[in-house]
């Protein structure tokens, strides 16, 4: 059987790159939509904890220091895209070009890991 690269692993695996997708889209948001950057950031915060929450409510199980670092991972990248925006502004149309790519590699990761997932529940299932 082919190598499954998008199996848990016990720290960073590839499920790591769409939390830190998401945490540098969150971070784009402050200047994308004029929230605060604290609003980004509690929310990126309650949207990664609560992902978790919800991965562990339909049964994905994950170790401890793989949750802990999805999530840190996201306020992380939350963090540096929002220093990186203040530090070197882009025009309003550049970086919703950006925001737009990260989005399809965010939507692309998602999707190819959830395929991964189902490939390899029905071939346990038989």
């Amino acid at each position: 059987m082919a190598k499954d690269w998008w199996q848990k692993g016990k720290g960073l695996d590839l499920w790591s790159i769409p939390h830190f997708l998401f945490g540098i889209l969150m971070g784009m948001s402050p200047s994308l939509i004029g929230v605060s950057f604290s609003t980004a950031f509690m929310l990126t915060i309650t949207l990664a904890v609560a992902w978790e929450l919800y991965e562990q409510c339909i049964g994905i199980r994950e170790t401890v220091p793989n949750i802990l670092l999805d999530i840190v991972l996201s306020i992380t990248a939350c963090i540096l895209t929002s220093y990186a925006l203040l530090a070197y502004p882009l025009h309003p149309h550049d970086l919703l070009v950006i925001a737009a790519a990260v989005l399809v590699l965010y939507v692309f990761t998602n999707l190819s890991g959830w395929l991964a997932y189902r490939r390899r529940k029905r071939d346990f299932m038989g």
